[in-house]
């Protein structure tokens, strides 16, 4: 049976001719492109894998004070790099190490290692900050040194005249045991720096940018020649800036301070929580870390008595001493296991089991209520006072006020302090180690008894706000957060206007800290120190016609007597704070 063909009709026929065409003019485009367009790009790639590419750090986010002051900003710097995979025979280690102040074996050991490992593309740190003269030698000898990159990386400089030491930290080139647990979204790259401790640490995230990255032509002797124009650039991106609570004037004025002495200032808005100002003092320059510090130097922070390096306002652990008779006194008027009115006579000294316990005034106060017992600090009357509670009772109350605790404050590593309990003491000196006599000694903030500056700082703000304080926070990052102690109207007007009579009544052991415009409350503290001196405390606020507050704790080691050195640093930073200049 014969076969039938059908014939195919002429618009398949076109189609079928005009996809076969596009194939081809596709084709014979992308050649045009490869031998003609992009002709030396593709030569150079192939080359010996002749283009590289290279990372470029991105500068961190500038940090503010509140006003926009700049506490920290970048500034860039030098830094050399050897890329092993294009190391030959022929470079000249007695050059670089000369420059570089290297020993020559140990050099070459360094990066003829790198070259066999798996890292050999990825550029190898050799020094940072070089001088340019340094950088300028070893171009002109670029031809001998094939794989040297020359590089700049924003380093952080510190143009205000706060030196907020301790608070903003510092930053460190990252490690492998650090790029393993590190968030993967920061993307870091080898040899990158990130926030080691402080405001570096806690908002790295933020200040952190987002490195870029360049290509460079190197030739098949391992020269670098330089940015290849016609690759993809993606350029780095800043890091986001952050502002601070902090307030710029008044950080400079706590710091003077604090120059002659060993201790901590904080000053905060007791309404926001914002901190206003933070100094720990002895500090160190931060300015040290923007080149390599010299062992020598940090030996010393780390050896010398004083500790430099120790941040006192968040990690200092104080009695707190007379400082802590406002929160027994809130306890009693919560409790009303006696009234306000109940009276303590005062002749100097109370007997309890075989021992003898001191007051201050060593031939007594006489009659004292609570309110002159506040006033005049008399610690007969917390003697007999704490008779009536026993110390996990007492304890509770201290925790109410949030010693014991973590303020929250947005810094790492802030110590809890210390508030014994009735588990605490067995388990450290057994159940037969203590006595109810100990809690003479804690109702005086004294014993085992240890809180932060910023705990006291934090008590303040819970008076100062009839126990509405806001968080305490140094990063207007989001808006601020209440912390609640719900205590009677009684209690906060009591507590309140005892403070009052410390300050502004005669002979209150405040009267130094009283400012020349505003209204000032604290307490006076004297901690006794078996290492020497006893420290000098104050806490309080002051409050405005405006209605505007400003808390403060202030803690001076080996100070005295809270009222003689404490007090009249409050007393300036009140007047500072109402517009008064100090000189």
């Amino acid at each position: 049976m014969p076969l039938s063909f059908e014939s195919i009709p002429n618009s398949r026929k076109i189609g079928i001719l005009s996809i076969c065409f596009g194939i081809y003019l596709t084709l014979f485009f992308q050649y045009f492109n490869l031998q003609v367009l992009n002709y030396q790009k593709y030569k150079r790639q192939s080359e010996d894998n002749s283009i590289r590419k290279l990372s470029i750090t991105a500068p961190r986010g500038i940090i503010y004070d509140r006003n926009g002051i700049p506490l920290v900003d970048n500034m860039p710097i030098y830094e050399v790099k050897v890329r092993p995979i294009d190391v030959t025979e022929k470079f000249d280690y007695s050059i670089l190490s000369s420059e570089l102040n290297f020993l020559e074996d140990e050099l070459k050991i360094k990066i003829l290692k790198a070259k066999k490992s798996g890292a050999k593309f990825h550029p190898q740190l050799l020094k940072r900050h070089l001088d340019f003269e340094i950088i300028s030698r070893l171009s002109e000898n670029k031809l001998n040194l094939p794989g040297l990159i020359f590089t700049e990386l924003p380093a952080r400089i510190y143009p205000s005249d706060a030196k907020l030491t301790h608070i903003l930290g510092y930053l460190r080139t990252v490690s492998e045991v650090f790029l393993k647990s590190a968030p993967p979204e920061l993307k870091y790259d080898y040899d990158d720096v990130h926030g080691s401790v402080g405001i570096e640490l806690n908002y790295e995230s933020i200040l952190r940018g987002k490195n870029g990255f360049e290509y460079h032509l190197v030739d098949n002797m391992g020269i670098d020649h330089g940015i290849l124009l016609d690759e993809t650039r993606n350029s780095p991106k800043k890091g986001k800036p952050l502002y601070l609570t902090i307030d710029h004037h008044l950080q400079v004025l706590i710091e003077s301070l604090l120059t002659e002495h060993i201790g901590a200032i904080v000053c905060s808005n007791p309404k926001t929580g914002d901190i206003l100002a933070i100094a720990s003092s002895p500090d160190y320059d931060l300015g040290s870390f923007v080149g390599p510090i010299p062992m020598d130097l940090w030996n010393n922070w780390n050896t010398d008595e004083k500790r430099p390096l120790f941040n006192r306002a968040l990690n200092g652990l104080y009695p707190p001493g007379s400082i802590l008779k406002l929160a027994a006194a809130a306890m009693l008027m919560e409790t009303k296991k006696v009234t306000p009115n109940w009276k303590v006579n005062c002749g100097g000294v109370y007997n309890f089991g075989n021992r003898q316990y001191h007051c201050w005034k060593e031939d007594g106060h006489g009659q004292m209520n609570l309110k002159d017992a506040i006033k005049y600090s008399c610690n007969i009357y917390f003697y007999q006072l704490i008779q009536y509670y026993d110390v996990d009772e007492w304890a509770s109350y201290m925790n109410d006020f949030g010693f014991g605790e973590k303020t929250g404050i947005d810094l790492k590593f802030e110590k809890m302090g210390i508030i014994p309990t009735h588990k605490y003491l067995n388990d450290k000196y057994t159940s037969r180690g203590w006595a109810e006599g100990n809690l003479l000694s804690f109702v005086l903030g004294q014993g085992d008894v240890l809180t932060t500056p910023l705990q006291v700082l934090h008590m303040i703000n819970l008076i100062a706000t009839e126990g509405q304080a806001g968080k305490l926070r140094l990063a207007k990052i989001k808006p601020s957060e209440i912390d609640t102690l719900l205590y009677s109207d009684r209690t906060w007007t009591f507590i309140d206007n005892s403070m009052w009579h410390v300050v502004n009544g005669e002979k209150g052991t405040g009267e130094n800290a009283k400012p020349g415009i505003g209204v000032a409350k604290g307490k006076t503290g004297t901690a006794e120190n078996p290492h020497g001196e006893p420290h000098s405390w104050f806490a309080g606020y002051s409050t405005l016609k405006n209605d505007e507050k400003i808390s403060v704790a202030i803690i001076i080691e080996n100070g005295g007597k809270g009222s003689q050195i404490a007090a009249p640093m409050a007393k300036i930073i009140f007047n500072h704070f109402a517009g008064l200049d100090y000189d």
